[in-house]
């Protein structure tokens, strides 16, 4: 027969029942965690004061950045206006044009000035003379005369009137010297501004009378006798 092998055997207490086992103390004591409490409850707290500390610096920041926009921009407009009201000032003011003047048209070709014209001192006020001018005989035109006048003033004269064609004008310029020598010129202007004939005459004005002889360049003899006309003093 085999050897029976020994049975472990545990020591019973006394009474009969086994003590319970020691599994030690909590890690934690109410002290630590009232400690755990306050360092949680301060961080949250640092933590919101912090994020309300960006807030407001970013708050202040920006009410900053708005003012000085609108500084720069009222400096601007307040710029922009001077420089406004300066060019205002600085710009020239047209002159005003009288109503009813109108400029006295000037000859293109006006006759050369006689040395011993008179001075505008010694002159005589403004005349008119008028009467016949007559042209001689041409290739296709007969001897015709006809009525014209123009106006002396200054040692100056001057004059226009309708032509025998339509639309064509004729004008007279002329000078007159201090002992009454008188060089006058008569031409006929188209409405484009072409000229068509030209006179050139000579003569004298003395007693109330003007009396100059020419001729076109063709040959054409001018005759002029001209008298003052008492409605024309001025």
């Amino acid at each position: 027969m085999g050897e029976q092998s020994p049975s472990l055997q545990v020591p019973e207490a006394e009474g009969g029942a086994l003590p319970a086992p020691d599994i030690g103390r909590p890690w934690l004591s109410g002290d630590w965690a009232k400690w755990l409490t306050a360092a949680v409850l301060l961080f949250v707290v640092a933590g919101g004061y912090w994020a309300f500390s960006q807030n407001h610096r970013a708050k202040l920041e920006q009410a900053r950045a708005l003012a000085e926009t609108k500084r720069q921009m009222s400096e601007g407009e307040a710029k922009a206006g001077a420089r406004q009201r300066a060019a205002e000032r600085a710009e020239p003011v047209p002159k005003r044009t009288e109503p009813g003047v109108q400029a006295a048209s000037v000859p293109t070709e006006p006759p050369r000035r006689l040395a011993n014209a008179p001075s505008a001192a010694g002159a005589a006020p403004e005349r008119l003379y008028a009467g016949p001018i007559c042209y001689g005989p041409a290739a296709a035109d007969p001897p015709r005369c006809f009525r014209a006048q123009a106006t002396i003033s200054r040692g100056r004269i001057a004059g226009q009137w309708p032509g025998r064609d339509p639309g064509v004008t004729m004008f007279m310029a002329g000078e007159v010297s201090a002992s009454g020598e008188a060089k006058i010129r008569m031409h006929a202007e188209k409405p484009d501004g072409t000229r068509t004939v030209a006179v050139d005459l000579a003569g004298t004005l003395k007693d109330g009378r003007l009396d100059a002889t020419g001729s076109f360049r063709n040959g054409r003899t001018a005759t002029l006798n001209w008298r003052k006309s008492a409605t024309g003093s001025r």
